[in-house]
Protein backbone atom coordinates (compact mmCIF):
# COMPACT_ATOMS: atom_id res chain seq x y z
CA UNK A 1 0.00 0.00 0.00
CA UNK A 2 3.07 2.25 0.18
CA UNK A 3 3.68 4.85 -2.80
CA UNK A 4 5.45 7.76 -3.40
CA UNK A 5 4.90 10.63 -1.93
CA UNK A 6 2.56 12.52 -3.52
CA UNK A 7 0.95 10.64 -5.97
CA UNK A 8 -2.34 9.94 -4.21
CA UNK A 9 -3.36 13.56 -3.26
CA UNK A 10 -6.05 13.76 -6.11
CA UNK A 11 -7.22 10.40 -4.59
CA UNK A 12 -6.88 12.13 -1.43
CA UNK A 13 -9.30 14.77 -2.15
CA UNK A 14 -12.68 14.74 -1.90
CA UNK A 15 -12.71 10.60 -1.32
CA UNK A 16 -15.20 10.98 1.85
CA UNK A 17 -17.47 12.43 -0.67
CA UNK A 18 -17.50 9.37 -3.04
CA UNK A 19 -20.24 6.71 -2.92
CA UNK A 20 -18.90 3.43 -1.92
CA UNK A 21 -18.50 2.41 -5.25
CA UNK A 22 -16.38 5.27 -6.57
CA UNK A 23 -14.32 4.62 -3.37
CA UNK A 24 -13.41 1.30 -4.76
CA UNK A 25 -13.25 2.17 -8.20
CA UNK A 26 -10.37 5.08 -7.35
CA UNK A 27 -8.49 2.06 -5.08
CA UNK A 28 -8.45 -0.27 -7.61
CA UNK A 29 -7.34 2.15 -10.42
CA UNK A 30 -5.15 3.14 -7.82
CA UNK A 31 -4.01 -0.21 -7.74
CA UNK A 32 -4.68 -0.47 -3.80
CA UNK A 33 -7.15 -2.99 -4.35
CA UNK A 34 -7.00 -5.68 -6.53
CA UNK A 35 -10.09 -6.64 -8.88
CA UNK A 36 -10.82 -9.89 -6.72
CA UNK A 37 -10.59 -7.98 -3.34
CA UNK A 38 -13.04 -5.30 -4.75
CA UNK A 39 -15.62 -8.26 -6.04
CA UNK A 40 -15.30 -9.86 -2.35
CA UNK A 41 -15.85 -6.13 -0.66
CA UNK A 42 -18.97 -5.72 -3.03
CA UNK A 43 -20.47 -8.96 -2.25
CA UNK A 44 -20.16 -7.68 1.63
CA UNK A 45 -17.10 -10.25 2.36
CA UNK A 46 -17.35 -13.70 4.11
CA UNK A 47 -20.53 -15.83 3.28
CA UNK A 48 -19.25 -19.07 4.59
CA UNK A 49 -19.07 -20.11 8.25
CA UNK A 50 -16.63 -23.19 7.52
CA UNK A 51 -13.51 -20.81 8.03
CA UNK A 52 -15.11 -19.30 11.29
CA UNK A 53 -15.27 -23.05 12.62
CA UNK A 54 -11.31 -23.42 12.51
CA UNK A 55 -11.08 -20.20 14.56
CA UNK A 56 -13.93 -20.41 17.52
CA UNK A 57 -16.00 -22.65 19.38
CA UNK A 58 -19.82 -23.05 18.64
CA UNK A 59 -19.73 -20.69 15.67
CA UNK A 60 -23.21 -20.03 14.42
CA UNK A 61 -22.49 -16.95 12.29
CA UNK A 62 -19.99 -13.87 11.81
CA UNK A 63 -20.44 -10.08 13.42
CA UNK A 64 -19.78 -7.66 10.92
CA UNK A 65 -18.99 -4.15 11.52
CA UNK A 66 -18.14 -1.50 9.16
CA UNK A 67 -15.40 -1.54 6.99
CA UNK A 68 -13.66 1.69 6.08
CA UNK A 69 -10.55 3.39 5.30
CA UNK A 70 -8.56 6.06 6.53
CA UNK A 71 -6.53 8.56 3.94
CA UNK A 72 -4.78 11.49 3.66
CA UNK A 73 -1.19 9.38 5.52
CA UNK A 74 2.15 10.57 4.69
CA UNK A 75 4.23 7.66 7.39
CA UNK A 76 8.08 7.63 6.85
CA UNK A 77 7.42 9.43 3.69
CA UNK A 78 5.42 7.12 2.02
CA UNK A 79 1.96 7.74 1.57
CA UNK A 80 -1.07 5.32 2.72
CA UNK A 81 -4.19 3.96 2.62
CA UNK A 82 -4.89 2.70 6.01
CA UNK A 83 -7.85 0.22 6.66
CA UNK A 84 -9.93 0.45 9.60
CA UNK A 85 -12.93 -1.50 10.81
CA UNK A 86 -15.10 -0.16 13.72
CA UNK A 87 -18.09 0.88 14.54
CA UNK A 88 -17.88 3.92 16.16
CA UNK A 89 -18.55 7.19 14.62
CA UNK A 90 -16.17 9.75 13.48
CA UNK A 91 -13.17 7.72 13.91
CA UNK A 92 -12.19 7.45 10.53
CA UNK A 93 -12.79 10.79 9.49
CA UNK A 94 -11.27 12.57 12.59
CA UNK A 95 -7.60 10.07 11.66
CA UNK A 96 -8.21 11.26 7.97
CA UNK A 97 -8.28 15.18 8.78
CA UNK A 98 -6.07 15.04 11.44
CA UNK A 99 -3.47 13.23 8.97
CA UNK A 100 -4.51 15.81 6.47
CA UNK A 101 -3.49 18.37 8.66
CA UNK A 102 -0.43 16.50 9.75
CA UNK A 103 0.69 15.82 5.75
CA UNK A 104 0.54 19.67 5.14
CA UNK A 105 2.12 20.83 7.95
CA UNK A 106 4.91 18.09 9.15
CA UNK A 107 6.16 14.65 9.27
CA UNK A 108 5.08 11.57 10.88
CA UNK A 109 8.42 9.33 11.35
CA UNK A 110 8.16 5.73 13.04
CA UNK A 111 10.75 3.38 14.29
CA UNK A 112 11.42 0.41 16.81
CA UNK A 113 13.66 -0.15 19.39
CA UNK A 114 14.69 -3.44 20.73
CA UNK A 115 13.54 -7.08 19.35
CA UNK A 116 12.73 -8.91 22.03
CA UNK A 117 9.65 -10.93 23.24
CA UNK A 118 9.40 -11.77 27.00
CA UNK A 119 7.90 -15.30 28.21
CA UNK A 120 8.10 -15.88 31.95
CA UNK A 121 8.52 -19.02 34.01
CA UNK A 122 7.20 -18.30 37.56
CA UNK A 123 8.37 -20.05 40.66
CA UNK A 124 5.88 -19.29 43.08
CA UNK A 125 7.37 -19.85 46.49
CA UNK A 126 11.55 -19.48 46.56
CA UNK A 127 12.83 -19.89 49.92
CA UNK A 128 16.30 -17.91 49.30
CA UNK A 129 16.28 -15.47 45.98
CA UNK A 130 19.99 -14.75 46.46
CA UNK A 131 20.14 -18.54 45.85
CA UNK A 132 17.89 -19.09 43.22
CA UNK A 133 19.02 -15.98 41.07
CA UNK A 134 23.27 -17.15 41.28
CA UNK A 135 21.79 -20.56 40.00
CA UNK A 136 20.42 -19.48 37.15
CA UNK A 137 22.85 -16.69 36.26
CA UNK A 138 25.42 -20.13 36.51
CA UNK A 139 22.96 -21.89 33.95
CA UNK A 140 22.24 -19.04 31.94
CA UNK A 141 24.22 -20.00 28.46
CA UNK A 142 23.22 -23.73 28.68
CA UNK A 143 19.49 -22.43 28.95
CA UNK A 144 19.63 -20.50 25.66
CA UNK A 145 21.13 -22.66 23.92
CA UNK A 146 19.20 -25.74 24.91
CA UNK A 147 16.01 -23.35 24.19
CA UNK A 148 17.64 -22.82 20.84
CA UNK A 149 18.71 -26.20 19.98
CA UNK A 150 15.34 -28.55 20.79
CA UNK A 151 12.26 -25.58 20.60
CA UNK A 152 13.39 -22.41 19.09
CA UNK A 153 15.32 -23.75 16.43
CA UNK A 154 13.18 -22.39 13.50
CA UNK A 155 13.47 -18.91 14.84
CA UNK A 156 17.40 -19.78 15.03
CA UNK A 157 17.29 -21.06 10.91
CA UNK A 158 15.39 -17.27 10.10
CA UNK A 159 18.05 -15.39 12.54
CA UNK A 160 16.09 -15.48 15.39
CA UNK A 161 15.66 -17.32 18.85
CA UNK A 162 16.22 -16.97 22.57
CA UNK A 163 18.86 -14.06 23.01
CA UNK A 164 18.74 -14.07 26.89
CA UNK A 165 17.15 -15.33 30.40
CA UNK A 166 17.03 -12.75 33.20
CA UNK A 167 15.62 -12.82 36.91
CA UNK A 168 13.74 -10.64 38.88
CA UNK A 169 12.07 -11.09 42.45
CA UNK A 170 8.50 -10.23 42.66
CA UNK A 171 7.16 -9.37 46.70
CA UNK A 172 4.78 -11.60 47.33
CA UNK A 173 2.73 -9.46 49.84
CA UNK A 174 3.10 -11.40 52.55
CA UNK A 175 6.84 -11.05 53.88
CA UNK A 176 8.30 -13.05 50.75
CA UNK A 177 8.81 -13.63 47.42
CA UNK A 178 8.73 -15.33 44.39
CA UNK A 179 11.32 -15.48 41.70
CA UNK A 180 10.34 -14.91 38.14
CA UNK A 181 12.52 -16.00 34.70
CA UNK A 182 12.51 -13.99 31.98
CA UNK A 183 13.25 -15.32 28.64
CA UNK A 184 14.14 -13.10 25.77
CA UNK A 185 13.66 -14.36 22.56
CA UNK A 186 14.21 -12.66 19.22
CA UNK A 187 10.88 -13.71 16.87
CA UNK A 188 11.85 -12.49 13.41
CA UNK A 189 8.61 -11.89 11.46
CA UNK A 190 6.78 -13.41 13.98
CA UNK A 191 4.70 -12.79 16.65
CA UNK A 192 5.75 -15.29 18.86
CA UNK A 193 3.45 -16.26 21.58
CA UNK A 194 3.17 -19.65 21.14
CA UNK A 195 6.99 -20.51 20.22
CA UNK A 196 8.00 -18.76 23.42
CA UNK A 197 5.31 -19.99 25.74
CA UNK A 198 6.96 -23.64 24.27
CA UNK A 199 10.05 -22.53 25.45
CA UNK A 200 9.35 -21.60 28.84
CA UNK A 201 7.41 -24.97 29.13
CA UNK A 202 10.24 -26.43 28.01
CA UNK A 203 12.49 -25.23 30.51
CA UNK A 204 10.50 -25.88 33.46
CA UNK A 205 12.28 -29.11 34.57
CA UNK A 206 15.96 -27.94 33.93
CA UNK A 207 15.00 -24.58 35.96
CA UNK A 208 13.24 -27.13 38.94
CA UNK A 209 16.25 -29.22 38.58
CA UNK A 210 18.69 -26.27 39.21
CA UNK A 211 16.71 -24.37 41.89
CA UNK A 212 14.95 -27.56 43.50
CA UNK A 213 12.04 -25.07 43.34
CA UNK A 214 8.85 -25.43 41.76
CA UNK A 215 7.65 -23.74 38.56
CA UNK A 216 4.26 -22.66 39.11
CA UNK A 217 3.49 -20.85 35.95
CA UNK A 218 5.09 -20.57 32.34
CA UNK A 219 3.48 -17.87 29.77
CA UNK A 220 4.32 -14.97 27.65
CA UNK A 221 4.08 -11.49 28.87
CA UNK A 222 1.93 -8.70 26.73
CA UNK A 223 3.97 -6.04 28.56
CA UNK A 224 6.81 -6.37 25.66
CA UNK A 225 8.31 -2.95 27.02
CA UNK A 226 12.06 -4.77 25.49
CA UNK A 227 10.40 -4.15 21.91
CA UNK A 228 8.73 -0.38 21.47
CA UNK A 229 6.84 0.75 18.20
CA UNK A 230 7.22 4.49 18.27
CA UNK A 231 5.65 7.25 15.99
CA UNK A 232 6.84 10.87 15.96
CA UNK A 233 4.74 13.41 14.67
CA UNK A 234 6.52 16.92 14.24
CA UNK A 235 4.56 19.67 13.59
CA UNK A 236 6.16 22.78 12.28
CA UNK A 237 3.64 25.33 11.63
CA UNK A 238 1.14 25.44 14.57
CA UNK A 239 -0.58 28.64 16.34
CA UNK A 240 0.65 29.65 19.74
CA UNK A 241 -2.39 29.07 20.93
CA UNK A 242 -3.18 26.23 19.77
CA UNK A 243 0.00 24.45 21.06
CA UNK A 244 -0.79 25.64 24.29
CA UNK A 245 -3.79 23.62 24.81
CA UNK A 246 -2.21 20.44 22.91
CA UNK A 247 0.85 20.39 25.57
CA UNK A 248 -1.98 21.34 28.10
CA UNK A 249 -4.02 18.59 27.15
CA UNK A 250 -0.81 16.12 27.25
CA UNK A 251 0.29 17.24 30.68
CA UNK A 252 -3.30 16.42 32.08
CA UNK A 253 -3.15 13.29 30.73
CA UNK A 254 -0.18 12.89 32.31
CA UNK A 255 -1.23 14.11 36.02
CA UNK A 256 -4.44 12.50 36.25
CA UNK A 257 -5.22 9.38 35.59
CA UNK A 258 -9.14 9.92 35.04
CA UNK A 259 -8.14 11.83 32.17
CA UNK A 260 -5.33 9.43 31.25
CA UNK A 261 -7.67 6.57 30.45
CA UNK A 262 -9.78 8.65 28.48
CA UNK A 263 -6.52 9.65 26.56
CA UNK A 264 -5.35 6.63 25.84
CA UNK A 265 -9.13 5.10 24.82
CA UNK A 266 -8.45 7.68 22.17
CA UNK A 267 -5.26 6.53 20.84
CA UNK A 268 -6.26 3.13 20.76
CA UNK A 269 -9.22 4.58 18.74
CA UNK A 270 -6.69 4.74 15.99
CA UNK A 271 -5.11 1.45 17.01
CA UNK A 272 -7.50 -0.90 17.47
CA UNK A 273 -9.52 -0.43 14.03
CA UNK A 274 -6.33 -1.12 12.33
CA UNK A 275 -5.68 -4.59 14.39
CA UNK A 276 -8.86 -5.42 13.94
CA UNK A 277 -8.85 -4.70 9.74
CA UNK A 278 -5.88 -6.83 9.53
CA UNK A 279 -6.98 -9.90 12.09
CA UNK A 280 -4.35 -9.05 14.72
CA UNK A 281 -5.30 -9.68 18.79
CA UNK A 282 -6.32 -6.17 19.50
CA UNK A 283 -6.82 -7.16 23.52
CA UNK A 284 -3.28 -7.72 23.34
CA UNK A 285 -2.18 -4.96 22.31
CA UNK A 286 -5.03 -3.13 24.70
CA UNK A 287 -3.23 -4.79 27.58
CA UNK A 288 0.02 -4.01 27.06
CA UNK A 289 -0.82 -0.49 26.31
CA UNK A 290 -2.63 -0.09 29.60
CA UNK A 291 0.38 -2.05 31.67
CA UNK A 292 3.03 0.05 30.12
CA UNK A 293 1.21 3.31 30.84
CA UNK A 294 1.40 2.26 35.02
CA UNK A 295 4.35 0.83 35.35
CA UNK A 296 5.86 3.58 36.70
CA UNK A 297 2.98 3.23 39.40
CA UNK A 298 0.70 6.17 38.23
CA UNK A 299 -1.54 5.53 35.40
CA UNK A 300 -0.46 7.66 32.64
Amino acid sequence: MDHVKGKMDLLFKGFSKLSKEQRLKALLEYEILSKDEVEYLEKGGLKDTSLGEKFIENVIGYFQIPLGVATNFCIDRKDYVIPMAVEETSIVAAASKTAKWVRENGLIETSMVGQEIIGQIQCAHVPDYQKFEKEISAQKNYLIALANREVAFGLVKRGGGVTDIQVRSVDRGDGHFMGVIHVLADPVDAMGANIINQVCEYLKEPVEQFTNCKVTMCILSNLVDTKLTRAQVTLTQVEPELAEKIEEASLFAQQDPYRAATNNKGVLNGMDPILVATGNDWRAVEAGVHAYACRSGQYR
